[in-house]
This record gives structure tokens, C-alpha cells and sequence, in this order.
């Protein structure tokens, strides 16, 4: 079942009838009222997406598993980190910003493979900021770590030669809007990078997400375009940067038994707006472990989801 994108009211006729009636009698403009009750619909949506993006990172756990679930079943072992580490083309010195910095284990990656030049990382996540500045304890040079928006940057126009974005920006509701303002505090002749997932990856666990969500009668994952992915990244970068290039790295994870497929869709339940609800969360576990192991014994004992990055690279 495919559920339409729009939204429909359905409104009895009496409970019309009333309506107008209570307006007339308060001299309002219905026209004025739909309008201010459909803004404040969106506003309420806008804020529930927020809410499930900060559940969603509040705990590193969800986030650890599905780095984890990637680095140890990719049916091609791709270090997606050392790629873009390559594809910065980095002198040494350069002031550098991570944006979505989540844990720190970039940043500090790059400053021991020798960068020297003064590094920043932000998330909105204080648990993440947390766990960098734990992480970060002994490298040879202070990281600074900040809690922050990336829709609004606490920087100066022209403060950073790189910013990094690694998988966030489709968390972003305007995306072009907070380009807009990485590009503001890029320095002349710098550059920014982004990556993203394809938003055809992983169609085998998304359509598990859906089979799981209706069994348990949950409104099903809307199939909508990521507002960031690689189908649009390119054109909507283009709009920003003069010159943007792409890089896009083809993959597949590949599993042989159920448990870290169950364990990745679980990590996703808050972005599937999944209750916090302990015993619902482990009937939902139950449930998954055995309609993957039953999908298992009907494939050989093979889950084969394919998934595909891209890398945008983009100057000034």
C-alpha cells in the first residue's frame, strides 16, 4: 500500500455547519483560520521531525550499531572515512569544521594521520560532543568540540578553508538554505565536502521496516525522497557551488543470519516513530527475528541489500 504525500481533512457536514456558525459569531475569516491551523500543523510536523532526528542521536548506541552493521557486512570493505580524507586533498594546515561530527573518531582520525592545522567538530547531539571530548583526551593537539545548529553556525563569514558533512544533510529541512550559509563561512578558494546514501539503498531492510510496521498497525515509512541523496545532491549543490564533483561508490551488505539485521532495524526505531515502549520494542524484535530467518531459508541463507554513497567535492 502506497499512501499519498497530501493530506486530506474529512469533515462531517453538520460539524461543518458548526464551524461556520462559531465564525460567523466570532466575526473570523475562514480563509484566515485554515490557514493559521495548516501552518501550525506544519510547524508541529517540522518539530516532531526534529524530536525523532534528536531521539534518534541522543544515544550513540543507535548510531554505533549501524557504523558498526556498514564496516562489518559491506560485501566490499570501503573505509568511507579514509575516502574522504583522500578526496580533501589536504596540505596539512587547513582550518577544517566537521558538521555533524557525531563521536569525533574523524577528526581525530585526520589529526593522527598528521594534519596539524586547527580542527572543530559540532553536533546537536551533547551526548555525541561528550563522547568526543572523552575520545579525543590524548591526541597531540586540542579539538574543539561544540553543541550547535547547523542551520544556524556560531562562525564568522570567511573562519574555515574545508567543511565537512558526512551523512547529515538529509536531516536538514531546507537543504540549499544551510549550504547557503557553510559557503558564507568557507574562506575564498575553499572548498566543502558532503557525502549521502543513494535513497534507493537497502530496499530489502526498508521494505522489512514497512512489513514490521504494519503487523504491529503503525503508519508505514512514507516512501518520500530524502530531501539530500544522491539522486539530487549534485543539482542541489550546483545551485551553491560553481563547481561540484561527484563520486559515487556502488556496495551491498551482505548477511548470513538474521541477528544484525534485527539489531539494525532496531536501531532505526526512532526515526520510525516506534513508541518508547520496552515490551513493544522486543515483540517487534521477535517478530523480526523470525520473518528474517524465514526470508533467509527461501534465499540459500543470503540477505543481499544493495547500497550505493556518494561523495560531493565541491569549491568555492
Amino acid at each position: 500500500m502506497v499512501k499519498r504525500k497530501d493530506i486530506h481533512f474529512r469533515i462531517c457536514e453538520k460539524l461543518l455547519e458548526r464551524f461556520d456558525a462559531a465564525l460567523t459569531y466570532e466575526d473570523l475569516n475562514k480563509t484566515e483560520v485554515l490557514t493559521h491551523a495548516i501552518q501550525n500543523f506544519c510547524i508541529q510536523a517540522e518539530s516532531q521531525k526534529l524530536n525523532d532526528v534528536k531521539r534518534q542521536y541522543s544515544v550513540n548506541d543507535h548510531l554505533r550499531v549501524r557504523i558498526d552493521t556498514h564496516r562489518r557486512y559491506e560485501e566490499k570493505q570501503v573505509d568511507l572515512d579514509q575516502n574522504v580524507i583522500s578526496h580533501l586533498q589536504l596540505t596539512g594546515t587547513e582550518k577544517i569544521l566537521d558538521i555533524g561530527c557525531a563521536t569525533g573518531e574523524f577528526l581525530i582520525a585526520l589529526q593522527q594521520q598528521g594534519h596539524q592545522g586547527p580542527l572543530t567538530g559540532l553536533d546537536q547531539s551533547s551526548t555525541m560532543i561528550q563522547e568526543a571530548k572523552r575520545n579525543s583526551k590524548n591526541t597531540k593537539k586540542p579539538i574543539e568540540w561544540i553543541v550547535g545548529n547547523a542551520t544556524k553556525l556560531p562562525f564568522p563569514d570567511h573562519f574555515y578553508d574545508w567543511i565537512v558533512a558526512r551523512h547529515m544533510l538529509y536531516h536538514v529541512t531546507d537543504v540549499e538554505k544551510t549550504v547557503q550559509g557553510f559557503r558564507n563561512i568557507i574562506r575564498p578558494n575553499g572548498s566543502f565536502l558532503a557525502t549521502t546514501n543513494s535513497n534507493n539503498s537497502l530496499p530489502r531492510i526498508e521494505e522489512m521496516c514497512n512489513r514490521m510496521l504494519l503487523a504491529f498497525e503503525l503508519p508505514e515509512k512514507s516512501p518520500t525522497t530524502s530531501p539530500f541523496c544522491l539522486e539530487n545532491g549534485k543539482e542541489i549543490l550546483s545551485s551553491v557551488f560553481p563547481d561540484v564533483e561527484e563520486t559515487v561508490i556502488h556496495n551491498a551488505l551482505l548477511f548470513h543470519e538474521a541477528a544484525p539485521i534485527v539489531n539494525y532495524i532496531a536501531s532505526m526505531f526512532p526515526s520510525l516513530n516506534i513508541p518508547d515502549d520496552l515490551n513493544l520494542h522486543t515483540e517487534m524484535k521477535k517478530w523480526l527475528q523470525i520473518e528474517i530467518e524465514q526470508v533467509l531459508s527461501h534465499h540459500n541463507g543470503i540477505w543481499r541489500d544493495p547500497k550505493a554513497v556518494a561523495i560531493y567535492r565541491c569549491r568555492k
